[in-house]
């Protein structure tokens, strides 16, 4: 599902640069991830997400179990004692920003990052993160999953959303969801909202990645994790 906003909005978030405002198309659109499974499916979650403008990239190996990218999910949780690998595609809020349902993106650092494939001209132009409950129990009780620590001062989780034009990297966003660099405490647990503007206005996909502070000597002790919802294009 999405909702159109007013051409003002558009002119406000792009003033900054008058390129934009000569070439911004008449409406900005919200895509809200509604959770509509497809037809059989009664749980709380599915693999991959797709619309008539973009294809969220996931894979899932089916003899091995395990699974990366970008997965629909209708599942909330702000209890941290259930942040565990069980449940894994809850996300750390009591509702989705928008609607009934959130993408989330897990990203196995194992293997290569999944993409937002655009279908057209379109423009990122915002999106709104949160934390998953998985990801906010690690990083704030260290018991929990033992093998992630708490954060402490210096440490932070970013998402990386890199725009790419065949090979050629067009621009680059990194989104700081856990910042305490600096005497700074900051969490995305109130979907926090994004600029992607610096991503540019000609490319094909996004490539997203996240990465941590808290890496050990087989990679990231954190689990790469994030929420999505209410991702504004033009």
């Amino acid at each position: 599902m999405r909702k159109i906003v007013l051409l003002l909005a558009v002119v406000a978030f792009v003033a900054c640069d008058n390129d934009w405002v000569n070439d911004v198309k008449p409406r900005v659109y919200i895509e809200s991830f509604e959770a509509e499974f497809e037809a059989g499916n009664s749980g709380d979650f599915e693999y991959g997400y797709e619309t008539d403008e973009f294809k969220f990239e996931h894979f899932y190996n089916e003899e091995f179990g395990y699974w990366g990218g970008f997965v629909q999910t209708k599942k909330f949780d702000t209890d941290a004692a259930n942040g565990l690998y069980e449940n894994q595609y809850a996300v750390y809020s009591a509702s989705a920003s928008h609607g009934t349902g959130a993408l989330l993106y897990y990203y196995d650092s194992y293997n290569e990052p999944c993409d937002i494939v655009i279908k057209g001209d379109h423009i990122l132009t915002s999106v709104r993160l949160n934390l998953t409950t998985y990801t906010y129990a690690s990083i704030t009780n260290e018991d929990i999953n033992t093998f992630a620590r708490a954060f402490t001062d210096g440490d932070y989780l970013k998402v990386v959303f890199t725009s790419l034009k065949g090979d050629k990297e067009v621009g680059k966003v990194e989104c700081y969801v856990v910042d305490y660099r600096d005497g700074k405490q900051l969490m995305a647990t109130r979907w926090d909202i994004f600029d992607l503007t610096p991503l540019g206005k000609d490319y094909e996909r996004v490539r997203v990645k996240i990465e941590t502070t808290d890496v050990g000597e087989y990679g990231a002790n954190t689990p790469l994790y994030i929420a999505l919802d209410e991702l504004s294009f033009l």
